[in-house]
C-alpha cells in the first residue's frame, strides 16, 4: 500500500504514463505519409501503366477514384514538393523521438518515411514530369 493517492504527482505509476509521449502526432504522421504515396500511386502510377489498355467499368473504381484519385491528381501536380516536405518533417519527428516513442511506431515512422523520400526523389525525375503531364491532360 502506498502513502500518496493514485493520479497524484507522488505515484509512480503515473510519473511512468506521464513521462511517455503522446503517440497520436507521429501516428497521423505516419497516416499522412502513406496516404500521399498511396494516393500518388492510384492517381498518377497505374493510370499512367495503364493507359494503353481500355480503362475497367465505372462502378469498379469510382469509390477509390475519389478517395485517392482527386486528391492524388492534386498530389501529382504539387511535384515532388508533399514527398520532401513529409520527408523532412518525418526525419525531425524520427530524430526527437527516437528514445521515447514505442519500438513498432518507430519503425512504422522509419518506413513511412523512406516511403516519402522515395516518392519526393522520384518525383523530381523527367518520368515522374512526363507522369505529371499525363495526369494534367
Amino acid at each position: 500500500m502506498t502513502d500518496a493517492a493514485a493520479g497524484t504527482t507522488r505515484d509512480p505509476a503515473y510519473e511512468t504514463r506521464r513521462a511517455q509521449p503522446s503517440t497520436g502526432p507521429i501516428r497521423s504522421l505516419v497516416a499522412v505519409q502513406l496516404y500521399v504515396v498511396v494516393a500518388y500511386l492510384a492517381a498518377a502510377v497505374i493510370p499512367y501503366l495503364w493507359a494503353p489498355r481500355p480503362y475497367p467499368p465505372t462502378w469498379i473504381w469510382i469509390v477509390p477514384g475519389w478517395l485517392l484519385g482527386v486528391p492524388g491528381f492534386f498530389i501529382t501536380l504539387l511535384g515532388p514538393v508533399p514527398g520532401i516536405l513529409l520527408a523532412v518533417v518525418g526525419v525531425g519527428v524520427l530524430v526527437a523521438t527516437r528514445r521515447g516513442c514505442p519500438a513498432g511506431l518507430y519503425r512504422w515512422c522509419v518506413a513511412s518515411t523512406a516511403l516519402a523520400t522515395a516518392y519526393g526523389l522520384f518525383a523530381c525525375t523527367p518520368l515522374a514530369r512526363t507522369i505529371a503531364a499525363f495526369v494534367a491532360d
